[in-house]
């Protein structure tokens, strides 16, 4: 949790100095609404996360879970085309880094459940689903090259 809490603090940090400097306007800390819907009283009781609510936060968390999924799948991928003696080789040299993206993937699973299963208003809103997932692909096409 406290990996997940650094990188969504100190990119969202990042972020909102950039804005400063170019003379954009603050950025809001509101993460969700305050509970007065009947809906949202009810997802909040079964102890149901609201990403409902469009925040720069959520942007930032999302693209981090997105890298961290694509970073899973292509090396899924790698891992099903490789010969038996480089996949050992791969999880003997990246297998650190292995286990941390997918304890990264593990403790997002909330985030992928908003993302793609929920249909309810607590959903996260499609604009942050397509921002997070350019913003991503960005990210893992600029240092595709460094790969396996």
């Amino acid at each position: 949790m406290w990996l997940y809490k650094r990188t969504s603090s100190y990119l969202f940090a990042l972020f909102d100095a950039i804005l400063r400097l170019l003379g954009f306007s603050n950025m809001e800390f509101v993460i969700t609404t305050k509970v007065t819907d009947e809906e949202v009283s009810n997802r909040y009781e079964k102890g149901i996360m609201d990403f409902g609510v469009p925040s720069p936060m959520f942007t930032i968390l999302t693209c981090l879970a997105m890298v961290n999924f694509f970073t899973i799948v292509d090396l899924l991928r790698r891992l099903m085309l490789a010969e038996n003696g480089e996949k050992l080789r791969v999880v003997e040299i990246l297998g650190l880094q292995i286990f941390l993206c997918t304890t990264s993937v593990f403790i997002n699973l909330p985030l992928y459940t908003a993302i793609f299963i929920r249909k309810d208003k607590g959903r996260m809103p499609t604009s942050i689903i397509v921002k997070a997932t350019f913003i991503a692909l960005l990210v893992c096409a600029l240092f595709y090259p460094l790969g396996l």
